[in-house]
């Protein structure tokens, strides 16, 4: 069954996303008379769609539903409701394509940050002991058992540029982390635990990223690859974005360009320790939104081109990380997900094997 994800798709979704609604609105009323249901109209829609929904068991298991609103649906009630739609049932309409979240595990700590695309924040998703050690791993001398730790200055794949109209000027420091340091198992467990679909051969190694106070950020950029970089070898395209913040900070937000949040300014969030930021660059397979996209001829402006995974590039989740304070430091531990598994090669072919982990 086709879900009713074109009325998230209103959902604060940039401006190309608009002229679709009306092609996803028919799709969605065929749909609607397919399942011998009343047809939706724009006065009443939301009533059908629950009742649809209901008929088809998808609010049995509601998790999500019980999560608290975005912050710009709060005084809203036609957003608000919407909202409560999309995000409603065991598999919500909001992650159709993208990675299915464990909400029963961590239904206390996640909150709805937007809809259309999706983006999720978890707090306490790390202790502050499992931060502190995985702050430890930067030092000069890494804890024993860790490994080697390489560290790098941090690099731009060069084709970013070009999907996101800007430039993506980067500052700071890069260390790349084994997967069998002790430091991250939590974080791994953690993971797997909020994605229960995932599997760890699927992730990059973690990476742990200083930006320095006030001189050091990162400009608007994607996440996703370039069409050389997303192999077969290297697991196709990165289909999610985990970033962990290891220390708070006052200044030092994450920025989405294109999503708005509270008082309708830019969606920002604040690093908290111990906070989750989980968002997807890319969207997976054919959906309704999707569908839209393409019967407006407008499938270079909201999605890039299908890669051989049958993934396709968000370009609404353009992103950037605020420089830090003049007395701050901003650290955070990021991992990308593939689509496919991804063999790891900053070690070295071979050299940090997913295997380590022993989780």
């Amino acid at each position: 069954m086709l879900h009713p994800y074109h009325y998230h798709a209103a959902l604060l979704a940039s401006s190309q996303s608009y002229h679709c609604l009306e092609y996803a609105i028919d799709k969605r009323r065929l749909v609607s008379s397919e399942h011998k249901c009343p047809k939706s109209t724009l006065s009443n829609h939301i009533s059908d769609d629950v009742d649809l929904w209901k008929a088809d068991g998808l609010l049995s298991n509601e998790w999500a539903s019980s999560l608290p609103l975005p912050e710009n649906a709060l005084y809203d009630e036609s957003l608000a409701d919407r909202s409560r739609i999309a995000m409603n049932g065991a598999h919500p309409a909001a992650l159709e394509g993208r990675c299915r979240i464990n909400f029963q595990a961590l239904s206390d700590q996640i909150q709805w940050l937007h809809i259309d695309p999706p983006v999720l924040s978890v707090d306490n998703f790390m202790s502050d002991n499992e931060c502190d050690e995985i702050l430890k791993l930067q030092d000069v001398s890494p804890p024993p058992g860790s490994g080697r730790v390489i560290r790098i200055e941090s690099r731009v794949s060069d084709s970013n540029n070009e999907r996101s109209g800007t430039t993506a000027v980067r500052s700071s420091t890069t260390w790349y982390v084994r997967f069998g340091a002790p430091a991250v198992k939590p974080l791994l467990r953690a993971l797997l635990q909020l994605l229960p679909d995932v599997k760890l051969e699927q992730c990059e190694e973690v990476q742990l990223v200083r930006y320095q106070g006030g001189c050091q950020g990162f400009g608007w950029h994607e996440d996703t690859l370039g069409v050389n970089e997303a192999t077969l070898e290297a697991g196709g395209q990165r289909i999610a974005t985990l970033l962990i913040y290891l220390n708070d900070c006052e200044n030092g937000r994450t920025l989405f360009r294109d999503l708005r949040g509270e008082d309708n300014q830019r969606l920002g969030v604040s690093p908290r320790k111990g906070r989750a930021l989980l968002f997807f660059p890319c969207i997976t397979g054919s959906t309704i939104l999707g569908e839209a996209a393409a019967r407006a001829d407008l499938p270079r402006t909201t999605f890039g081109d299908v890669y051989f995974d049958q993934t396709r590039a968000d370009h609404r989740t353009v992103h950037a990380g605020e420089p830090p304070g003049n007395n701050e430091q901003k650290n955070i531990a990021q991992i990308w997900i593939h689509s496919l598994e991804h063999s790891p090669r900053v070690f070295g072919r071979g050299l940090n094997r997913h295997d380590e982990a022993s989780l």
